[in-house]
């Protein structure tokens, strides 16, 4: 058995050392230790995937808590059922004990209900969470743009065939290749691809 951890920020910009320090605490290090910089409205993050790929049946992988798997409700409980259930990977909550697979796989068929019950509520008010960050900030953009104080402006536009290498690149090699094309981080291109400069190519 091989026990993972798993550390998510949403920007390049958020500090990761707190959480990094909890799964070294716990013995969690190197190559078992998976950190993504990224949104968490969705599964396509690099270290996630790398994660997945290395995961198999009797292995565990600890977060710091459950938003750090993602903040959609569908995706979470989802991904959670997939691993536990159909891979056979356990997955532990450090500021919720209550929520590790082995645990309530020991209960039988009363602690399935209780994780799904569980699993149901706390993806719920992560992605609820989420939502509320985003109608704040949309909140405080608008009364600055209001005031004049607003520092925000339009995206940066790229030559478009530097552009079309890019596409290029992201489709056939990733999103780092897609990052080295236009000179710029892997946290720029996702944004480039959420507001539609850039099509989703693979992770």
């Amino acid at each position: 058995m091989t026990v993972y951890g798993y550390v998510r920020v949403s920007t390049a910009e958020q500090n990761v050392e707190r959480q990094i320090a909890k799964m070294r605490g716990m013995g969690i290090d190197g190559d078992a230790l998976f950190v993504d910089r990224c949104s968490g409205k969705d599964m396509d993050r690099p270290e996630w995937a790398r994660l997945m790929s290395a995961i198999g049946g009797g292995d565990r992988i600890v977060v710091d808590s459950l938003d750090r798997l993602g903040r959609s409700y569908d995706l979470v409980t989802a991904e959670w059922k997939r691993i536990t259930r159909e891979v056979g990977c356990d997955i532990s909550c450090l500021d919720l004990e209550f929520m590790d697979s082995a645990a309530m796989r020991a209960m039988g068929d009363v602690g399935k209900v209780v994780e799904d019950m569980m699993l149901s509520l706390l993806s719920y008010v992560a992605e609820a969470e989420r939502k509320k960050n985003l109608q704040r900030q949309a909140e405080g953009i608008a009364i600055a743009k209001a005031a004049g104080k607003y520092k925000g402006g339009a995206p940066k536009r790229h030559d478009p065939a530097l552009m079309a290498e890019a596409e290029r690149a992201l489709a056939e090699e990733g999103k780092s290749a897609a990052a080295r094309v236009l000179g710029v981080g892997r946290v720029t291109i996702y944004r480039m691809i959420e507001d539609g400069r850039l099509g989703n190519g693979a992770a």
